[in-house]
């Protein structure tokens, strides 16, 4: 039996294939650089298969790189249960703890990629931490000026990663999670809590 010529028709695998390839090229790339036609390259389908399963770029963007589980009300009250002088410290760690799930760190660093280059996914990032974490954590705590603080606080996480796992400063990557939760446990606890 001879194998058909061609590229891989419309299986059941083939979505999969292309979302795996979308986002293995968005986070070594970017939003800007990869075409549709790169991640049908990569996917080995015909690219008329990428218009069958996803509407554009963004879709494709949205359904590979931001499908990570992130429960936002399970993480707002993580940060929220315990003692106020440490809510920064478990905002950090729940951070972290989310980054480090697997397949997440892979999805996040394509979507900071995406931010430096595209207001949309700058957009959906931010809006998503600062509304539905911090500036939740504000209003509960009472606190004034919520969007400020969250916007803050969404500054330092970016920040954190910016530089450690993008620009891979050896200072920042050679750090231990117990030393990151602390040092950005401090400045999300400035951010949120203190006057």
């Amino acid at each position: 039996m001879t194998k058909p010529r061609g590229r891989r028709p419309g299986h059941a695998d083939t979505r999969a294939a292309i979302l795996r390839s979308a986002l293995e090229l968005f986070s070594e790339f970017g939003y800007d650089k990869v075409s549709l036609r790169a991640v049908a390259r990569a996917a080995d389908v015909d690219p008329a298969l990428i218009h069958h399963y996803f509407e554009s770029k963004a879709d494709l963007f949205s359904r590979s790189v931001l499908d990570v589980e992130i429960n936002a009300e399970r993480a707002l009250q993580e940060i929220l249960d315990g003692p106020v002088e440490h809510l920064g410290e478990r905002a950090a760690a729940s951070f972290l703890a989310t980054w480090q799930a697997p397949g997440a760190r892979e999805r996040f660093i394509a979507m900071f990629r995406a931010a430096v280059n595209d207001n949309g996914p700058r957009r959906v990032l931010v809006e998503f931490l600062s509304r539905e974490i911090f500036v939740k954590v504000v209003q509960r705590l009472g606190l004034p000026d919520p969007a400020t603080r969250a916007s803050l606080a969404v500054a330092a996480l970016l920040g954190i990663v910016m530089a450690r796992d993008i620009l891979a400063m050896p200072s920042l990557t050679s750090l231990k999670d117990a030393e990151v939760i602390a040092g950005l446990g401090r400045v999300l606890q400035q951010h949120l809590v203190e006057p």
